[in-house]
């Protein structure tokens, strides 16, 4: 038998799952916080009277809530996700860069991109001060054209 101060407890350990779930996110501690509640109601109401019985039916609402529950929350609370783009070389090609050391057929020059010189080649003469774009890389040189 359990005494009626321990609805108390399993309500208080609900409330403080269920503001868990603002420190650790993810929708699942709330639903044991929320089912703790359900458990200290029932033993509020005496439908409840051991601890082996508070358990299992914690553990059972506990589950049932996180199966069935958890996919309808989520959808409607979702998170902040973003995906962003990791290749460098993606981020290179296309960009405009200023030619500061004469790059010629076969033989290498310098240009300025991002307030730093990088080694450039290009299959074309280029000539200092003028403007190119980047259409590729080889290792750390980058590979210009004329615009």
């Amino acid at each position: 038998m359990m005494g009626l101060e321990t609805w108390l407890i399993w309500s208080i350990a609900g409330i403080v799952m269920m503001l868990l779930e603002f420190l650790i996110p993810g929708a699942v501690i709330v639903f044991l916080g929320v089912a703790a509640l359900i458990v200290s109601l029932f033993i509020y109401s005496g439908w409840i009277t051991t601890i082996v019985m508070a358990l299992i039916a914690w553990f059972i609402i506990s589950i049932f809530l996180m199966i069935f529950l958890r996919s309808v929350f989520v959808k409607y609370f979702e998170g902040e996700s973003l995906v962003q783009n990791v290749d460098e070389d993606t981020d290179l090609i296309g960009s405009i860069v200023v030619i500061s050391e004469e790059v010629l057929p076969y033989k290498e020059g310098r240009v300025r991109f991002r307030d730093t010189t990088w080694v450039a080649r290009s299959e074309e003469e280029l000539k200092v001060g003028n403007k190119a774009i980047i259409s590729g890389r080889d290792g750390n040189k980058l590979i210009i054209k004329s615009i």
